[in-house]
């Protein structure tokens, strides 16, 4: 019996991002292309039945991290993303594995000095805000 199949026969919903999406997001501080792709991803990740919890686990890192910057801690955020997408039976945890882990490469892309980082930092946890709102006005439990 297949592992990944969606309940009550909906078919996974495929969002589109691109990696210079997230590039203008994280290192140039595009808000309105924030908002545009949080907006796709939001309910994409509530179709492919990723639920609150599993991103509020993720998010509560990021929320930390913001309290007490470390960048060594916010590389280790990569597995911990990795292993919730290896957890998660459907394809919403893959989703928000590879939309995170292009925005924490764009922190640290180009080594940019320490206060540009946390400023980077910045942005990614916007970023994250904006798609945890987006997934629960889709109605994410």
């Amino acid at each position: 019996m297949a592992k990944n199949r969606q309940k009550k026969g909906r078919p996974a919903q495929q969002v589109r991002w691109s990696p210079d999406e997230v590039r203008a997001i994280i290192r140039e501080g595009n808000y309105a292309t924030l908002v545009a792709v949080a907006e796709r991803l939001g309910p994409a990740l509530k179709q492919n039945e990723l639920s609150t919890s599993q991103i509020r686990n993720v998010f509560g890192e990021v929320r930390r991290l913001q309290s007490r910057y470390d960048p060594n801690r916010l590389h280790m955020l990569r597995p911990r993303l990795a292993y919730m997408a290896a957890r998660s039976p459907s394809q919403g945890g893959k989703i928000l594995r590879d939309v995170l882990t292009r925005a924490i490469l764009e922190v640290f892309e180009g080594q940019p000095a320490e206060g540009e980082q946390r400023e980077r930092f910045e942005r990614l946890v916007d970023f994250f805000e904006a798609i945890l709102a987006y997934h629960k006005a889709a109605g994410g439990k």
